[in-house]
C-alpha cells in the first residue's frame, strides 16, 4: 500500500515545488492497464492529451519537475480514493462567505479569486500582492501581505483547516481540534498533508474598501534618497504598504526605480506619505482602488505580467530590519552591469516589500509555526527571470551573492539570517526558515513523525523526521 501511495503522490501534477526533475513512474495497481483506479481514470490526462500542457504548466520552469500525467480530483472522495492522496486542485476553486462572516476557501483558489468574493461582501483579510498566487499555498508558509499590520498574516486569520493525510484520511484541525497540527499548519503546513479547504476570519473593510495608491518612478540616482525615506517610516503605519522595485526598461535596458505605495485610507492621508517621495520623482500616478481591485490593478497591472507562466524564475529572498543603503545602491549598480552584459536577463528585478507588522507582532512567538515575529520589517526579493539558459549561471550567481550579502548581520540588522520560506531559494539552512529555537525543531519533528511518518510531503523545505537532522 505504501508503494502505491507514493506512486499516486508522485503522479500528482501540481504538488508543492519539488527539487527532482525525474519523470514519475506509476506502478500499475489498477487492473485496467492505466495505473489508476477505474472510477477516477476519466479524470487523468497524460502527455498525449492536448490539455496536458495547460494543466501541467507552472509559474516557474526553473529547475521544474517533469510529469507524465495529471490528475484532477472532482471532490473530496476522489481525493482520498483507495487510501491514497491525489493532487491537482483546479476543481476546488471556490470561496464562500459563511453566516458568521468567515470565508471558506477551496485549495484551488488564488488570492484574486478570494478577494473578489470577500470584497463583494464588504469584508477584507490579508492576502499577498500577486493575484495568481494560491491562497492556500501562501498561508502554509505564513502569508504576508499589505494588510498584515492590521490583521496579521494570512495564516493568523485561519480558523479551521480540512485536509487529507498521507494515507488518505480526511481530518479537520482548529485551535481546539488537533491543536498541535493546527499550530504547525500555519507556517510549516506543506509538511503534514494536503489541504482541501480552509476557513478564514474576515474583517470589515478599512475606509469602506477604498485604498489610495501612488505609483512613483525615479532615476537610479535617487535610489539612496528613496531608501532613506522608506527607512524613516519604520515601523510602518499599519495601513501603509510600500514596495520598492529596481528593474530594467526592456527596450533601452535603462535601470529604473519604482515605488508602489498603497494606503488603506483617504487620499489626503495617503498623500501625507507619497509627498515624501514625489518631490524628487520623475512621475507620480495616483489612483483609488477598491480592495477587490488591488491584486490586478495596483502598480499599473505589473503583477499580471509577473503571473505569466512558463518563464524561468530563479528567486532568492531574505528579511532585513532596515534597508542598508550602501548595499542596496551597490546591488543596483551591479544589476545594471549584469543586464547590460546579459540583455536576456532584462525581465529580472529585485524589490523590497515593506509592510506594517503590528498585528503580527502582537501575537505570541508560539502562536503558530511561523517563526519570524519581530523580524520581518522588510522583505528583499531577488527575481532572476529568463527564457534562455545561456544566462542562467550569470543571473543565479548575482542573485545568490546579494542574498548572501544581505544575510550578514551588519547588513540585515538581525543577529542571524531570517528567510521567509515562501521567498526562499531552497539552499537555506532549515533554521533560517523555521527558526533556530530548539523547541520549534522538537515540536515540528514530532508533528512530522505523527502526521507524515513516511515522508510523503517532503518536496518543499522538508521538516526532518529526526531531531539530529536539523543540524
Amino acid at each position: 500500500m505504501v508503494g502505491r501511495l507514493r506512486s499516486l503522490l508522485t503522479l500528482s501534477a501540481i504538488i508543492v515545488t519539488a527539487s527532482s526533475a525525474a519523470t514519475p513512474i506509476c506502478r500499475d495497481v489498477s487492473g485496467n492497464g492505466t495505473g489508476w483506479p477505474s472510477d477516477v481514470v476519466g479524470s487523468v490526462v497524460d502527455s498525449s492529451d492536448p490539455k496536458f500542457s495547460t494543466q501541467s504548466a507552472r509559474w516557474s520552469s526553473y529547475e521544474a519537475p517533469t510529469f507524465s500525467q495529471v490528475f484532477a480530483p472532482e471532490d473530496e472522495e476522489q481525493l482520498s480514493i483507495g487510501n491514497g492522496v491525489l493532487i491537482t486542485m483546479e476543481n476546488f476553486n471556490y470561496t464562500k462567505i459563511n453566516d458568521d462572516l468567515t470565508a471558506t476557501v477551496g485549495a484551488g483558489s488564488t488570492f484574486n479569486d478570494v478577494v473578489q468574493v470577500v470584497g463583494a461582501a464588504g469584508r477584507e483579510m490579508t492576502v499577498g500582492s500577486c493575484p495568481c498566487v494560491g491562497a492556500t499555498g501562501a498561508y502554509l508558509g505564513g502569508g504576508v501581505g499589505r494588510l498584515q499590520g492590521l490583521h496579521g498574516l494570512s495564516s493568523d486569520g485561519v480558523r479551521k483547516i480540512r485536509m487529507a493525510l498521507w494515507n488518505g484520511t480526511i481530518i479537520e484541525t482548529t485551535d481546539s481540534v488537533n491543536p498541535d497540527l493546527f499550530w504547525g499548519m500555519r507556517g510549516a503546513g506543506q509538511n503534514f498533508g494536503f489541504v482541501i479547504e480552509t476557513t478564514f476570519a474576515t474583517y470589515p473593510q478599512t475606509n469602506g474598501g477604498n485604498n489610495y495608491e501612488s505609483q512613483l518612478t525615479f532615476n537610479i540616482s535617487s535610489l539612496g534618497t528613496v531608501v532613506d525615506t522608506v527607512n524613516s517610516l519604520l515601523p510602518l503605519d499599519p495601513k501603509l504598504a510600500i514596495v520598492t522595485i529596481v528593474g530594467a526598461d526592456a527596450t533601452t535596458l535603462e535601470t529604473l526605480v519604482l515605488v508602489n505605495l498603497v494606503y488603506a485610507g483617504t487620499t489626503e492621508e495617503g498623500r501625507g506619505y507619497s509627498n515624501l517621495f514625489s518631490n524628487y520623482s520623475i512621475s507620480n500616478i495616483e489612483t483609488t482602488l477598491t480592495y477587490a481591485e488591488l491584486p490586478t490593478k495596483s502598480a499599473g497591472g505589473f503583477n499580471n505580467i509577473k503571473c505569466i507562466k512558463g518563464h524561468r524564475q530563479d528567486q532568492y529572498g531574505v528579511s532585513m530590519k532596515t534597508i542598508d543603503k550602501n548595499s542596496f545602491i551597490a546591488m543596483a549598480q551591479e544589476y545594471t552591469d549584469l543586464i547590460q552584459a546579459n540583455p536576456l536577463l532584462n525581465a529580472s528585478a529585485f524589490l523590497v516589500e515593506t509592510f506594517g507588522v503590528q498585528a503580527i507582532d502582537d501575537l505570541g512567538d508560539d502562536y503558530s509555526a511561523f517563526p519570524h515575529r519581530g523580524r520581518i520589517n522588510n522583505f528583499l526579493e531577488i527575481n532572476v527571470s529568463f527564457d534562455d539558459d545561456s544566462v542562467a549561471d550569470a543571473g543565479d550567481a548575482w542573485g545568490k551573492r546579494w542574498r548572501d550579502n544581505f544575510s550578514e548581520p551588519d547588513v540585515s540588522g538581525y543577529n542571524s539570517t531570517v528567510v521567509y520560506q515562501n521567498y526562499g531559494h531552497g539552499d537555506e539552512m532549515l533554521s533560517t526558515l523555521y527558526g533556530a529555537d530548539a523547541w520549534r525543531h522538537e515540536r515540528l519533528t514530532a508533528l512530522k513523525q505523527s502526521y507524515d511518518p513516511q515522508g510523503v510531503f517532503n518536496a518543499y523545505h522538508a521538516v526532518p523526521r529526526s531531531i539530529e537532522r536539523w543540524s
